[in-house]
């Protein structure tokens, strides 16, 4: 074998994933008011097209004025080539009105193609959950958060149903291997962060009761993070660019001036899982959180929960997730 080819399959192994088969992996987000939550989607499609994620259901978990957040799911799923991915809506949960709709939800509704219903009319997504999970091996599945964790509180407190004979919290503790939240701030909030604050009560549900791992990334890591303008020279028919595009960002917009990559970072580490050179992990303690959702890490040899810190300069993670973000559609 030549040393040149030699060096190629070294690239090419490189570039394979790291587990042998694709991260089965529920994605719970509020899409609706940060464009975050669009591109994180838009990380977890590219990420399923290298054969590292197989993405088994959407759900949102926040109200929003435009009726569209499943929309806006299912409009970026079909840009990607995945139009059937099961979507369930939230109908009871975190009802945050701050009286204007989302940014950009209506808009990928309006102008691109998908086949959902108005949010009212979409699935529960409990009964997404529910059913999603009891269809898959145990021990098998991952859950990202990045919103109100209000679905994961209704999901605990389920009763047995078709789908699965099982209560909530025992359809979890078969079948979830690990959850990967992105909330909070550690060690610890000096004011409350914006996904706990949506349903506080559902945050200490789930931090209370939860029976599987869980690893959270505070507010912190998505802050120092900036992505967005790497989607500039993607199509105009990418409807995650146009996301970006409506979003206001200080003075401008999302696409133009880039911004903080809370969601796209946790969607990574939940496919991923906490790669020692992109992370430390700090383990061996559990949050906790009061009503009024702030966070605090806390000693507790026994607990099931750590949080990450980002190893190193987050040029790299900056790196990594907007060449994701910006990967054009495999089944396109």
């Amino acid at each position: 074998m030549t040393l040149q080819r030699t060096a190629f399959l070294l690239l090419v192994l490189a570039a394979l994933p790291l587990q042998a088969e694709p991260v089965k992996i529920i994605f719970d987000t509020d899409m609706a008011n940060d464009c975050d939550d669009a591109g994180a989607l838009a990380v977890l499609n590219a990420l399923a097209d290298r054969g590292e994620a197989e993405i088994l259901a959407v759900v949102t978990n926040r109200k929003d004025a435009s009726n569209a957040s499943a929309a806006a799911v299912d409009a970026i799923n079909t840009w990607y080539g995945r139009p059937d991915v099961p979507i369930g809506t939230d109908k009871d949960g975190a009802k945050v009105d701050r009286g204007r709709p989302s940014s950009y939800a209506g808009a990928l509704r309006d102008e691109f193609p998908h086949d959902a219903r108005p949010d009212d009319a979409m699935p529960d997504a409990v009964e997404v959950y529910r059913k999603t999970l009891a269809a898959q091996p145990d021990g098998s599945v991952v859950l990202c958060s990045v919103g109100a964790l209000s679905n994961l509180e209704d999901l605990l407190r389920s009763p047995a149903d078709s789908s699965s004979p099982l209560p909530g919290r025992e359809l979890v503790e078969r079948k979830v291997r690990r959850m990967y939240l992105m909330g909070g701030g550690f060690p610890r909030t000096a004011r409350p962060e914006t996904n706990l604050l949506l349903d506080p009560a559902a945050v200490v549900t789930v931090v209370n009761e939860w029976p599987t791992p869980i690893v959270w990334q505070g507010y912190e890591v998505g802050a120092a993070i900036l992505t967005g303008r790497e989607l500039l020279p993607t199509p105009k028919a990418n409807p995650v660019r146009r996301a970006y595009e409506l979003r206001p960002y200080f003075d401008s917009f999302a696409l133009q001036l880039s911004k903080p990559s809370h969601d796209l970072a946790t969607v990574l580490l939940a496919v991923r899982g906490v790669d020692p050179k992109l992370w430390n992990e700090v383990s061996g303690g559990r949050v906790v959180s009061d009503s009024d959702g702030h966070t605090e890490w806390r000693s507790n040899r026994v607990a099931k929960h750590s949080y990450v810190v980002i190893r190193g300069n987050p040029d790299t993670l900056e790196g990594l997730l907007g060449e994701l973000l910006a990967a054009p559609p495999a089944r396109h």
